[in-house]
Order: C-alpha cells, then sequence, then structure tokens
C-alpha cells in the first residue's frame, strides 16, 4: 500500500471515530418527548454546538480540517452554524485556525505551524501549555 493510501486510512479513522463519540454525544443532548404517537425532539443551542465542537476537537488529537469537520456534523449541525461557532471560537482564541483551513485547540497544534497560526492571540496559550517562550520559532525554523 502506498503511503498516500495509508494516510488517507488513517485519517479517515480519525474522522469515524470522532463521528461516533460526537453521535453519542448527540443523543445524550437530545431531549424526547414522547406522547402516544408522536415523538418531539429538542433543537441544539450554541452552547450544545460549541460543546460538540470542543468535543470533536479534544477527541481527534490533532487538527481537523473543514471538511472532515462537515463530515463529522453531517445531519447534525449545518455547514453555517458549524462555520459560525468555529469563528466565535477562534475570535475567543478558545481553538487555532491553522493553514489549509484546519481548526485544533491549543494543546493539538503541531510546533512547527505556529508561525502560521491565523489567529495569533492564541500562541500565549500554546506557549503555556509547551511551557516556554516560543516568540522566536527558532526550534521549529
Amino acid at each position: 500500500m502506498s503511503q498516500l493510501v495509508k494516510k488517507y486510512e488513517a485519517e479517515e479513522e480519525v474522522i469515524q471515530r470522532v463521528r461516533r463519540k460526537i453521535l453519542e454525544e448527540f443523543e445524550k443532548m437530545k431531549v424526547v418527548i414522547e406522547d402516544a404517537e408522536i415523538s418531539v425532539y429538542t433543537v441544539l443551542v450554541d452552547d450544545d454546538v460549541v460543546r460538540l465542537v470542543l468535543i470533536a476537537l479534544d477527541e481527534a488529537k490533532q487538527p481537523l480540517s473543514w471538511r472532515d469537520l462537515k463530515k463529522i456534523f453531517s445531519g447534525i449541525v449545518g455547514e453555517d452554524r458549524l462555520r459560525k461557532i468555529l469563528s466565535s471560537l477562534k475570535a475567543r482564541n478558545i481553538i487555532a485556525e491553522l493553514t489549509h483551513t484546519r481548526y485544533s485547540l491549543p494543546q493539538y497544534v503541531p510546533v512547527e505551524e505556529i508561525p502560521k497560526i491565523k489567529n495569533p492571540g492564541i500562541i500565549p496559550v500554546i506557549e503555556r501549555i509547551h511551557g516556554k517562550r516560543l516568540q522566536s520559532y527558532e526550534e521549529v525554523q
């Protein structure tokens, strides 16, 4: 098997594992009201979606692309709402946006990608996690 095929299969495995976790969490969040032949489910509020996004990024333990996140949240959260939540988390420096529209929790940002972060306000958070100053990025050059 070529390296490219192995990489693709590994990525798909991560996506499927994360999606299973999100579906499990989504099931716990749904409130069901059943009366005779009618079942009513409550809709997710933004705080629920934020929680699911953070769970997904933590479960992946690596940056996830926009394409991957769309697959993971397909049928759960619409693309516009997902994009809005990601933008909000990025603006509050809770998640990092990396090159190629990939998102990550600070602890999973690869050190070599720190200079390319699109929301530099999160860099101090990443520095605290790594326990050192990364301002010069000499270690990644």
